[in-house]
């Protein structure tokens, strides 16, 4: 697993209008499972588009997830609006005709997939025998009449058997079966029209990070998943685990190392952050770069990431009235 996972090709971040997105879902759960990045989902959902509460793909990337994943070297942003022009101008005939039939065979895939679904949900009807008709009481079996009977109808098998049904007159044959069209899919993803993956090292678009990305870099290099803080007004919520399984454990708060902060505000983070069960967390980013960055003090950092900034975090709880 380690080998499969050292050796896969850098995530693509696309930026669109100042929002980094990803758009492939093998990307998103690598990212998750691997490197501790959720995200939120801003897509609509294909089956329910008039509402706002279950999103899906793509997600958005915070400019700190974006910026950690490119000091990792696992990812690479690219301007959309610059990429995908060039690269279709590069495409020679052999490619697009490629591109074309890998279109229609995705086509195809969801016609058959469409087909099996409808067969698959079809209510059965179940058939009912008829009822035996009585015969009327006053109607008798004429015997004499029943050899001849039985004579004709021998003849009509061996007719029948023996020799073609002639065509009923003014009867138009069949046109043959025309095999329908594919489906017209749209990809949700560039995979098909660009085969080729993004090398590590290759030039990637500028990020624009917020001050606050150096605890985030800290925090993200100790194995801590982060979802942003909005809720509880803070800049980050802080999870030891995938945020499905636990509940965050820290509000966490950047600071400038030598900003003044208001003592008025440490109360109120401290008490919001007991009420709801958290530490309130502040930190920021080393002034002097000689100092010993906290990793090397408590050798809890992972080392994943080898261009996070140092940083020192500060946890404060309201104990007591």
């Amino acid at each position: 697993m380690a080998s499969s996972i050292g050796d896969r090709a850098p995530v693509r971040i696309s930026k669109v209008a100042g929002r980094y997105l990803l758009f492939d879902i093998d990307d998103v759960m690598y990212l998750r499972r691997h490197h501790n990045i959720c995200s939120v989902f801003v897509g609509t959902i294909p089956q329910n588009p008039q509402q706002n509460i279950f999103m899906g793909l793509p997600i958005e990337l915070m400019p700190e997830e974006a910026q950690v994943l490119v000091d990792k070297e696992v990812a690479c942003v690219v301007d959309d609006a610059a990429f995908h022009p060039a690269q279709l101008a590069a495409l020679d005939e052999d490619a697009r005709r490629r591109y074309v039939q890998s279109i229609k065979a995705e086509g195809r895939r969801a016609q058959q997939a469409a087909a099996e679904f409808k067969e698959n949900t079809k209510p059965k009807v179940i058939k009912k025998g008829k009822a035996k008709s009585k015969a009327p009481e006053g109607e008798v079996l004429n015997e004499t009449n029943a050899p001849e009977k039985h004579a004709e109808g021998e003849d009509e098998l061996n007719s029948s058997l023996f020799n073609p049904p002639p065509p009923p007159s003014g009867a138009v044959p069949d046109p043959p079966k025309t095999e329908e069209p594919p489906f017209a899919i749209t990809p949700t993803t560039s995979s098909l029209l660009f085969p080729h993956s993004l090398e590590p090292g290759e030039p990637t678009t500028s990020i624009d990070v917020p001050p606050s990305y150096p605890l985030y870099a800290h925090l993200q290099d100790r194995g801590y998943y982060m979802m942003p803080g909005l809720r509880f007004g803070c800049d980050y919520n802080v999870y030891p685990g995938d945020p499905l399984r636990f509940h965050s454990h820290f509000q966490a708060t950047s600071y400038g190392w030598d900003e003044e902060i208001n003592m008025l505000d440490l109360v109120a983070g401290g008490r919001l952050g007991t009420n709801v069960k958290k530490g309130y967390l502040v930190g920021g980013a080393v002034a002097d770069a000689s100092e010993t960055s906290q990793r090397e003090e408590d050798g809890k950092g992972d080392g994943t990431n080898p261009n996070a900034p140092k940083a020192r975090a500060f946890t404060i709880e309201w104990a007591a009235m």
